[in-house]
């Protein structure tokens, strides 16, 4: 039964991470740059998760995938991150935590080899960093007295995130520190459903009325440039 159950969840990630792509296209939102790159970022989860259910691909190539793929998730999501951020401090945080990460990251390979073994701190590390600049730019959001709906489709989109990189922390812990407790599928069911949930809710986002009728990232940030120079100082 688990068996079962896990087989239809995996499918239906799989197929939820190509929604995020399909509803960029039909609200024509490319040319806003976070919102496409936030798509892209699950399109490429979802064929990443196609690997897992194809039987016949030998081991080491998943494992080589499975590597590579852990390797620039973390750097994938945090550029992201980083182009719709119109903090500047948050913005030079990211560029110094990202180029200390990736330094870390390719030392851990270099000395543990390219296995999933060796990203067992990497991937800690990594993940407090992500959350970190998740929290922080959702309490930008959160501080501007008026949201526009581009801002408001962010705000899920980073809230989507944060539960998503929050649950895999859970995993994170299980995979490398916790190892008998859950076994594979307890823990993919975990990762999976976290997927679907966050997907759903990042949607949701995308699929905000007017959306695509909105001013560029742009002239928000200079809007909310604006806005911080008429707040009192205390």
């Amino acid at each position: 039964m688990k068996s079962q159950i896990y087989q239809f969840v995996s499918y239906f990630t799989i197929i939820m991470s190509f929604v995020p792509a399909v509803i960029v296209m039909l609200k024509k939102l490319w040319q806003a740059t976070p919102f496409q790159y936030f798509a892209i970022y699950w399109f490429i989860n979802g064929l990443v998760n196609t690997m897992f259910v194809i039987e016949g691909l030998p081991k080491k190539f998943i494992e080589v995938t499975s590597v590579i793929y852990n390797s620039l998730d973390i750097p994938m999501m945090v550029g992201i991150i980083y182009l719709s951020a119109f903090s500047i401090a948050l913005k030079k945080f990211i560029r110094i935590g990202l180029v200390v990460f990736i330094l870390f990251e390719l030392f851990c390979l270099i000395q543990g080899g390219f296995k999933y073994a060796a990203l067992k701190y990497v991937l800690g590390v990594g993940l407090l960093f992500l959350m970190t600049i998740i929290i922080w730019q959702i309490s930008l959001y959160l501080q501007q007295v008026v949201h526009v709906t581009r801002e408001k489709a962010l705000l899920l989109i980073h809230g989507a995130l944060l539960f998503q990189y929050g649950t895999y922390i859970v995993v994170y812990i299980f995979d490398y520190f916790i190892v008998d407790v859950a076994d594979g599928i307890d823990k993919f069911l975990i990762y999976y459903i976290s997927t679907i949930i966050s997907i759903s809710i990042g949607s949701s986002g995308l699929l905000l009325k007017g959306l695509q009728k909105l001013p560029s990232t742009t002239a928000i940030r200079r809007s909310f440039w604006a806005e911080s120079q008429e707040r009192p100082v205390r």
